[in-house]
């Protein structure tokens, strides 16, 4: 079973979006429930700045959906 929020037919527009990587401004696109993307242009890896990981906190299932999130972004990626 996939979790609802997860599931692509329930996404709204605005679920795959574009965001500038933090070390080169290259623009990465990411959809909702990528927790992750590494830029293609300088290979930098960085959280999705629009997901809520706020299920992670209740949901029996976080470890296997997000893996180990550190509470910080690394800055080596």
């Amino acid at each position: 079973m996939k979790c609802p929020g997860q599931d692509t037919r329930h996404w709204k527009p605005g679920a795959i979006f574009d965001a500038k990587c933090p070390k080169c401004g290259h623009l990465v696109e990411f959809f909702k429930d990528d927790t992750t993307r590494k830029c293609p242009n300088c290979e930098h890896r960085f959280i999705n700045p629009g997901m809520d990981f706020g299920c992670a906190s209740y949901c029996q299932f976080a470890e296997q959906c997000l893996g180990n999130l550190s509470p910080k972004p690394s800055k080596n990626g």
